[in-house]
């Protein structure tokens, strides 16, 4: 056995690559409705990391590679939910980022409490906090600030702070996994609880697949009016496709099917033609409607009643087809400006986005990956493919020049460093500054032939696989300092403290978001996984809601929370030593 863990340990990318595999199938096991997800990952790679350890033969480390996975994960999460967090705080962003800071404090509050109460040593309590907060920046703060307190802590001997600085990460590595699985099991209880059901939460915010449909209907209400004030008099968005005048269709109504409706339809194809916003519905028009079941009943009341009549069967000059979006000239563009129908005669009625459809409007901006469905003659749609790209094969591919910039400014925003009162600098590091730059980028969409976005398919691709490097990673590096603290009797205060912060605080998230902000559970879990800026909890949040809502609370609080645990943890680390609270100084030996 020791040889075979002695060539393992030889082999980081191949013990590397197992540790996403089985923690990914680890993940899928369900327990009743409970899973981990790919929080799995990290616990495998602890796991494996330990055993591998216990050997003598520790797995190399790959810090990297996690800074890699993290860098490319929340990039990606920017890109994609930058629009989102720009508009939340115009509404009730701004309450969300205040409650980010105030919750960063009631945890230091707690790790105060309990430090006090069960007299643990300060410094490792510092650790402790950030474990639990799950955020390697704070630990990064806590370790660069003990210098500059060493006289405060006692420390003077060279020897005696070279402990003392190893101490905040012993009780990082042994706060973090539980932690992570505290907030899960929080999230999981409450989930059961309020008896959640995710995919009427997306319906209601609008981020469900609605079907759309097609109908076609007679106008037999004297309502002539443009199409372009139609919407505003059934109150939803409809698109009106297909005209067939009055003179154009003749039913025999002697020929019928098996349901009772005309079988054959003779149409004068020179009457129809595709609608334009500037057409007028008549009464005996026959019109093609496009929209959502409730957006048609509403319509068909207004004007008249469904017709036999298929527009789009008998319909001989207009030409039908799904198109892919791929031409970047079109993307992040309103439909409106572009003026596809006004210019080219080419009307876009629904747009499908990942395994959404949507009714297509003027506001209406195209990403790359698209599926729109387009409706011109038959001749122009050629044309059409032109415009919109309409190429597979290049969707495949991502603009690696724009991706690779924007992860550049990134990382160098992430570098920056910023003064802090009292001393020492605060930077947003590998996480934060993409993540900063990524919705930045991601609510600006193009900066003039420049677009930033990336196709839909790709970014989830980037993003599920930067989220599984990143644990496996970590996990990987921390499983030998994880394996000597627990093997310490004292370390089990410290790992149960880092549970209690993490739980309690879940909880009061999830509560004061869901039901004082009144928002989505699956938004409140994404808020959740923000303020801890845990990717791992909203890898759990994500497959459990298969919607956008989880991305959408996480990118809105998670800048806040990381800005807030890096300043927090310096000050805590300052109080902890200066007040003496707790058994002080009294060394975990390592």
């Amino acid at each position: 056995m020791a040889n075979v863990v002695e060539w393992f340990s030889n082999q980081p990318l191949l013990v590397l690559m197992i540790i996403m595999a089985l923690g990914y199938f680890v993940g899928r096991i369900r327990i009743g409705s409970f899973s981990l997800g790919v929080a799995a990952v990290l616990f495998v790679g602890l796991i494996i990391s330990a055993v591998m350890t216990s050997y003598g033969h520790p797995v190399q480390q790959l810090k990297i590679l996690w800074m890699l996975g993290l860098t490319l994960f929340v990039y990606t999460i920017g890109l994609d939910t930058g629009w989102a967090f720009f508009r939340a705080l115009r509404t009730n962003g701004l309450g969300l980022n205040l409650l980010t800071i105030v919750m960063v404090i009631v945890g230091a509050g707690i790790t105060v409490g309990l430090v006090a109460l069960f007299k643990l040593e300060p410094i490792t309590s510092a650790g402790m906090f950030t474990g639990a907060m799950t955020n390697t920046p704070a630990l990064a703060a806590v370790v660069g600030a003990l210098p500059g307190l060493k006289e405060t802590a006692g420390l003077q001997a060279q020897e005696s702070m070279a402990v003392a600085q190893s101490l905040p990460t012993v009780g990082y590595a042994l706060a973090y996994p539980l932690g992570v699985l505290a907030s899960i099991a929080a999230l999981a209880i409450f989930q059961k609880i309020f008896h959640v059901n995710h995919q009427e939460e997306a319906v209601k915010a609008g981020l469900a697949d609605i079907p759309i449909y097609t109908r076609n209907v007679l106008v037999t209400k004297n309502v002539p009016l443009l199409i372009s004030d139609l919407n505003d008099k059934v109150g939803h968005h409809i698109i009106v496709s297909r005209m067939l005048t009055p003179d154009a269709y003749e039913i025999d109504e002697t020929l019928t099917d098996a349901h009772g409706y005309p079988e054959e339809v003779q149409v004068n194809a020179g009457k129809m033609r595709i609608a334009s916003v500037r057409d007028t519905i008549q009464p005996g028009m026959i019109v093609c409607l496009t929209g959502t079941v409730e957006a048609l009943d509403a319509a068909e009341e207004y004007l008249g009643e469904e017709t036999a009549v298929d527009l789009a069967y008998y319909d001989t000059t207009s030409g039908l087809r799904r198109m892919f979006v791929s031409n970047p000239n079109v993307v992040g563009i309103r439909l409106g400006r572009l003026g596809l129908q006004r210019r080219y005669g080419i009307l876009i009625t629904r747009i499908r986005r990942g395994d959404m459809d949507v009714v297509a409007t003027d506001d209406s901006r195209l990403e790359l990956g698209d599926r729109v469905r387009v409706i011109t003659s038959r001749e122009n749609l050629g044309k059409a493919a032109r415009i919109l790209g309409d190429s597979y094969k290049s969707l495949s591919e991502i603009d690696l020049l724009t991706f690779a910039v924007g992860i550049t400014l990134g990382l160098l925003v992430g570098n920056i460093p910023f003064p802090i009162p009292g001393g020492g600098v605060l930077e947003l590091g590998s996480a934060g500054g993409p993540l900063i730059v990524g919705l930045v980028l991601g609510a600006l969409g193009r900066t003039g032939p420049i677009v930033w976005r990336i196709p839909y398919s790709s970014n989830l691709t980037i993003r599920q696989f930067g989220i599984t490097l990143f644990l496996a990673a970590i996990g990987a590096n921390a499983g030998a300092d994880f394996l000597n603290a627990i093997t310490n009797p004292s370390s089990l205060m410290i790992i149960l403290g880092g549970a209690i912060i993490t739980f309690i605080l879940t909880v009061l998230i999830a509560l004061i978001v869901y039901k004082g902000f009144k928002l989505p559970y699956g938004q409140a879990m994404g808020v959740v996984a923000g303020i801890f800026t845990q990717p791992a909890t909203l890898g759990y949040a994500n497959d459990q809601t298969n919607n956008d809502l989880p991305n959408t609370g996480y990118s809105t609080v998670y800048p806040m929370a990381m800005i807030s645990k890096i300043i927090v943890a310096q000050l805590l680390i300052i109080l902890l030593l200066k007040t003496g609270v707790g058994m002080y100084p009294q060394l975990i030996n390592l």
